[in-house]
């Protein structure tokens, strides 16, 4: 009887410390739980905030690129315009440069190299000729040949010059220019030509029989040109 009772106390009191104990077990319990918790918020905290930073980089480097994006087009822009003003600026001086670099040209059958400012007196002349305007034309012929006294147009302004003062009637003028013509340049495709103007200019002066020994000449000479035939002609009508 007494062992039951025994029993049934220390299973009592054993019951009676288990109750006590329990609320110290869980209160331990709830306090590392909550450190638990702080710390994990703590990370938590600490990763959003990191996150927050990374976004902000982010968004730094995006308005960096872009920036720099604009950058770039702006210096290729002002590049693209550079070469072209660079390219237009050495057009225009190819375009210059041409002005005054030496032409070749293709003056009575021949090939000749001559300046661009030669090539307009030269022209200028001839137009002026052309439109009857003799003394004109005189002066630019005599200007080309003072201004360059090498050109290449030489035998042919002596020619045309001879013209210019046969039609102006100065035939010793004339007959002066194309004799030189001939004498000077004796295989110039004009000669034929200017024989023939040097025996009209000796005719008007009264020279019939030194006008007549030219186109004999021509005719022996350049039998198959085109002057040839008129001086046939002519030869007939100054008999």
């Amino acid at each position: 009887m007494k062992s039951g009772q025994q029993f049934l106390a220390s299973a009592l009191c054993a019951a009676t410390l288990m109750a006590v104990a329990a609320p110290a077990h869980a209160l331990f319990g709830d306090d590392e739980a909550r450190k638990a918790i702080l710390d994990l918020r703590e990370r938590v905290q600490a990763v959003q905030n990191g996150q927050l930073q990374l976004v902000s980089q982010i968004e730094l480097l995006q308005q960096q690129n872009a920036e720099l994006t604009g950058r770039v087009e702006q210096l290729t822009q002002q590049l693209a315009s550079q070469q072209r003003s660079v390219k237009d600026l050495y057009g225009n001086l190819d375009k210059r440069v041409a002005a005054f670099e030496p032409q070749t040209e293709r003056v009575d059958g021949r090939r000749v190299t001559v300046s661009p400012e030669e090539k307009r007196i030269f022209e200028n002349a001839l137009e002026l000729f052309s439109s009857g305007k003799y003394a004109q034309s005189r002066r630019m012929f005599d200007k080309l040949l003072a201004d360059y006294p090498q050109t290449e147009y030489r035998p042919t302004a002596f020619y045309w010059l001879g013209n210019v003062h046969f039609a102006q009637g100065n035939l010793a003028q004339a007959v002066s220019y194309q004799t030189r013509l001939i004498r000077e340049y004796p295989g110039d495709a004009r000669v034929p030509d200017a024989m023939l103007s040097l025996s009209s200019a000796l005719a008007s002066q009264g020279k019939q029989d030194q006008a007549l020994k030219t186109l004999r000449q021509i005719r022996s000479r350049f039998p198959d040109s085109e002057a040839a035939q008129l001086a046939a002609e002519r030869i007939k009508a100054l008999k």
